[in-house]
Formats: structure tokens, C-alpha cells, sequence
């Protein structure tokens, strides 16, 4: 088959303090096969990258088009994000005839004038490819999905853990569906259930756990292609925010959806159970405290960089200070000024520093504090998502015992690495702080004895009703209250 393969990736937090311009995407990734820019990095970037793997690797010809993406912020700026997404498809026009589309979209995606960019982009593709050809598409876990999207696709599968563990084995999922749509042997149809509900939810958890060990059972099912719950992203405020189920049926809509309303009866029902359990920062310390055998890891929700929020944000920080506490190490806090510093200072060096709080009020005050420069890296980087990533220009500084990772490219931690790179044997640490809301216990949780999440101010906050919504369908919980006889009439309206 010749198949041409795609991806354009933002999560949009719609209140987030960080613009995101035609740079973001050049500071994550950007391939453009026009000028070769990106080309020389391409075959290491996941999980777009997992897509065009599968694709060679079955011996198919791929066909490369713009692949993008850029670290979670505000919505692109209009401009950019319509130059790309017009890039992508003269990409796809000069490609053309193709038997097979292949994206990786995130799914949660804003720009200014679209709330639903993903729908945009796929409503482009097909009117290039027109009725017949199939349209694949990868989904993050955490989209918000849309009618438009399943109007323009004819496959679309969401990865199903979180953290997000899976992309590669969804792609190889993705393709064998569409090579099954091409060689005649099924006619999928998707049906699409929402649920009003805003929230994070560990499939490291039960009941998270079981439900998402249960699809690969309902997969076998004669009839049933694939089956995708959509989580949703709370901070994109949109009309369609909020979670989904998506069933891929083979020629039996009615099948598909009543398997899709149920399972969304179902993550209803169990909402309470799901969330993520958040305490007090002060509660997470007090609880780490007690820890007598491996680390202690307190994920500092609220100031994920992967979810839109800045990453300088001074609250954890500053309360782990006023307790005096040591065997301590926090990362990341982004601050490309205070790193810039500490590289002037130089390593063992012991200067006055004001950090973080740069960005705007949800990050707080900026801490003034005396630093020990323990350790400076150009060359740092962590593994996200199966791939090496840089975290930039970074630095080791020791604050009154305190090991403070800072670094100049904003990422959330991934893994172990953001510690490690320094020096830092994370296991023998007593204590972790990072700045992710998940997906770190990957890496983390094969040496953590106790991982808590924190509830801290900040862009990435826990609580839904202090962000002023615009344009959310409401009611949804837990904005709202909502029985479970009246969850399934929000849509219909």
C-alpha cells in the first residue's frame, strides 16, 4: 500500500499563561519534508514516529507529510496554526493518489478560530481523498472527541493507559484495521458515546484498571474492531469537552453503539472512584515523612508543564523550605533565566538566585534564595513517551539541602533520567517532588514505596469551577451535580 502519514499534536489548555506560536512547534518538533527540516531527527521522535515505524516495517511505501508538535500551552496563535496544518496537506495533494491516510492527532487541539482542530484537519484530508479511501487516526488518551472527527475518519483509536504506555501498540492496532478496510475484509463504522464528566483518571488504579483490561475481551468479540475510552481534557473549553467512548464496529453501527452507550453508563456510574486522589501538599509531606523503606514521590499536579501550566511555579518549593526538610530532590522547574545564571556562576559556586514564579500569578512569588551550583548540563535529557528528550540547558543547584533541578526547554518529568542526568540516585533519595500529573509512574513507580499527588495552586488546577468557562456544555460533573438518569440527556440537546 502506498500510505501517507501525518501528525499535528497540541493539547490547548484554554486559560494557560504560555502562548503557542510557530517557535513551540520548531522548540518540540518539527519535520517538514518540503526543506528537510527535522530530517535528522525524525526516526527518533514518538510516539508520531511509532505510526511511520509500523508502516515500514510491514513493508508498505510511507509517504511522509509535516509532522509537528509542541509542548501543552494556550492555543496556537490562528496564523500558525492554519500555515501548518495547510502545509500538511499540500504535503498530502502532492502525494496523491494514496490508498491509505495515517495520523497522529492529539485531539484536545484549539487555535484561535477553531475549537475543534482536529475535526478541521480531518475534514480537509477527506475532501483530498475523498469517499473510499481510509482515513486512520491515533488519538491521545486525553481528546476531547468530536462529531466532526468521526464524520472524516473511518478508524480512529485512542491509546488506553495512562500514563500513556501504549502508543506504539495502538498504531500497529490502527494499521492492521486499515490494511483489513483496504484489502475489503471490513467496513468499520464508529459509534461515539460521551460522557459530561471533567477529570484525571490512573488506569495505574482500580476500578480504572479492570474497565481498561476489559476492552481487549470486548475487542474479540465478532463484530467489535476496537474499543477507545477518551478521557478528555477539562482545560480546553469547547462545546465537546469532556470524556467519550469510541467503538469501532464492523458493518453493525447499531451493535457499536450499544456497546458504547453501555460502557459509558457504566465510567458514569464509577466517576467518584475514578479521580484522581489528591491531597494537600502538606499532607503528601507529612504522609512521604513516614516512608521507612523506598522513596517517597509527591507529583506536583497542579504545575504540569504537560497539561499547560508553566512549570515555575514556587509553592511546593517554598513549603519544603520553611519544614527545613533534607534527602529531598525536586525537578523541574523551568526558569531559562535562573539557568543562564548558575552557567555565569559556574559549578560550586554558591550565589544569590531568584527563581521561578516568573510566568504569572498561578505560578506564585518568585523564591529569592542562596544556591550552590552543583552541576551544569547542555546535553540532558529524559525519556518521554519511548523516545530521548531534551530537557535544554539545565542545572543542579543545592538550596539548604534541597536538590533543585532547573531547566530551559518546559517538560513535564517523564522519568528518572531528570534526576539521574545530575548525579541524583533518585531510589536512595527519601524524598521526590516532580512536576507531572502521571506520567511519570511509569519510570517512577518501579522504585517509588509510596507515590501521592499533590493538590497545589496552580494552571493545572484541580478545581474545574474556579476556570471561567465559556463554552462547555453544561451541566457536567463535577461543575455540576448530575444524576445518573439525567448524564445522557446533556448531549442531546
Amino acid at each position: 500500500m502506498k500510505i501517507f502519514c501525518s501528525s499535528f499534536v497540541h493539547e490547548s489548555h484554554s486559560f494557560s499563561p504560555i502562548p503557542t506560536s510557530l517557535m513551540s512547534y520548531k522548540e518540540g518538533f518539527l519535520y517538514r519534508p518540503s526543506t528537510g527540516e527535522g530530517a535528522d531527527v525524525i526516526d527518533a521522535v514518538s510516539p508520531e514516529g511509532n505510526l511511520r515505524s509500523r508502516v515500514k516495517a510491514a513493508g508498505h511505501e510511507l509517504i511522509d507529510g509535516l509532522h509537528c508538535a509542541a509542548t501543552p500551552g494556550g492555543p496556537t496563535a490562528r496564523a500558525p496554526y492554519e500555515e501548518l496544518r495547510d502545509e500538511l496537506l499540500s504535503c498530502l495533494r502532492e502525494a496523491a493518489p494514496v490508498d491509505a491516510v495515517l495520523l497522529f492527532l492529539h485531539g484536545a487541539q484549539l487555535a484561535d478560530g477553531y475549537d475543534d482542530c482536529e475535526g478541521d484537519i480531518l475534514e480537509h484530508v477527506r475532501a483530498i481523498v475523498g469517499p473510499d479511501i481510509p482515513i486512520g487516526v491515533e488519538l491521545d488518551l486525553h481528546a476531547n472527541v468530536t462529531d466532526k472527527m468521526t464524520e472524516n475518519a473511518s478508524i480512529i483509536i485512542a491509546c488506553k493507559e495512562y500514563p500513556h504506555t501504549d502508543f506504539n501498540e495502538r498504531a500497529g492496532e490502527l494499521l492492521h484495521l486499515v490494511e483489513e478496510m483496504y484489502a475489503g475484509r471490513i467496513a468499520p463504522v464508529m459509534a461515539l458515546s460521551r460522557i459530561p464528566i471533567l477529570g484525571f483518571f490512573h488506569t495505574t488504579r482500580e476500578p480504572m484498571r479492570s474497565f481498561v483490561d476489559r476492552l481487549s475481551a470486548l475487542e474479540a468479540r465478532e463484530g467489535i474492531l476496537s474499543v477507545s475510552i477518551a478521557h478528555g481534557f477539562g482545560y480546553a473549553d469547547t462545546p465537546n469537552t469532556g470524556a467519550s467512548v469510541l467503538v469501532v464496529a464492523d458493518d453493525n453501527l447499531a451493535a457499536g453503539q450499544a456497546l458504547s452507550d453501555r460502557l459509558a453508563d457504566e465510567l458514569f456510574a464509577q466517576k467518584d472512584l475514578i479521580k484522581t486522589p489528591l491531597i494537600s501538599f502538606d499532607q503528601a509531606l507529612d504522609e512521604a515523612l513516614e516512608c521507612r523503606g523506598g522513596p517517597a514521590v509527591i507529583a506536583d499536579t497542579s504545575d504540569n508543564p504537560g497539561g499547560g501550566a508553566a512549570g515555575d511555579s514556587t509553592f511546593a518549593l517554598r513549603a519544603m523550605l520553611e519544614r527545613g526538610l533534607k534527602d529531598v530532590a525536586l525537578a523541574m522547574i523551568w526558569d531559562p533565566a535562573a539557568v543562564r545564571t548558575a552557567e555565569r556562576a559556574g559549578e560550586g559556586t554558591s550565589i544569590p538566585i531568584r527563581l521561578g514564579g516568573k510566568t504569572s500569578p498561578m505560578s506564585g512569588d518568585p523564591l529569592d534564595v542562596e544556591a550552590t551550583v552543583l552541576k551544569l548540563r547542555n546535553d540532558a535529557k529524559q525519556n518521554a513517551f519511548g523516545a530521548p528528550t531534551p530537557i535544554g540547558p539545565a542545572a543542579l543547584l543545592d538550596i539548604d539541602g534541597i536538590k533543585v533541578v532547573i531547566n530551559s526547554i518546559r517538560e513535564q518529568v517523564h522519568d528518572t533520567a531528570c534526576f539521574s542526568e545530575f548525579g541524583i540516585d533518585a531510589k536512595n533519595t527519601k524524598l521526590l517532588v516532580v512536576k507531572s500529573a502521571q506520567h511519570f509512574h511509569a519510570s517512577f513507580g518501579a522504585i517509588a514505596e509510596k507515590i501521592l499527588y499533590a493538590d497545589l495552586p496552580g494552571t493545572v488546577t484541580s478545581d474545574f469551577s474556579s476556570l471561567p468557562y465559556q463554552k462547555i456544555t453544561r451541566p457536567i460533573w463535577p461543575l455540576d451535580e448530575l444524576p445518573f438518569e439525567a448524564y445522557g440527556k446533556v448531549w442531546q440537546s
